[in-house]
């Protein structure tokens, strides 16, 4: 029997400082911005995943503390991403700052905290996700899911 072929699970980071600007990296596959995160690996939870991921590329440890959307590919065009040829379901989680300082990695050329008015250009999907994660903070949402 063949491998079955099914969409990655993905999971990204909403996380915020005290100035309540969005934690992003700029991404070196496509050199657009991103909020931290990543495809699940065999045997870590997504909250594992969420906190690895955001740790590896921005250089920050975090807490999840509330899942607010489940996102797919399929909903946005690719664009710049570089990996087209697969299909996506990605987890959104917001979290608490716990430490760190900005850390780049082969994966990341820049790490940057932005207002909500002063986003810069984004990789393929993110845009709705922050969005979602800036409505949050002013709770005017419930979880999300496509």
């Amino acid at each position: 029997m063949p491998k079955p072929i099914t969409p990655l699970a993905a999971c990204d980071v909403f996380v915020t400082n005290e100035k309540n600007e969005v934690l992003l990296i700029k991404r070196a596959d496509n050199g657009y911005w991103a909020l931290p995160g990543g495809c699940q690996d065999l045997g870590e939870t997504p909250k594992e995943c969420s906190a690895r991921e955001c740790l590896e590329e921005s250089g920050y440890s975090i807490e999840i503390t509330d899942l607010l959307g489940v996102f797919s590919s399929q909903r946005y065009k690719y664009v710049h991403y570089p990996w087209k040829e697969n299909e996506f379901c990605h987890l959104l989680f917001k979290a608490k700052l716990l430490g760190g300082h900005p850390k780049t990695s082969e994966e990341t050329l820049q790490v940057g905290w932005f207002s909500e008015d002063k986003i810069p250009p984004l990789s393929d999907g993110h845009e709705v996700r922050i969005q979602l994660g800036f409505r949050s903070l002013r709770g005017e949402m419930k979880p999300y899911f496509e």
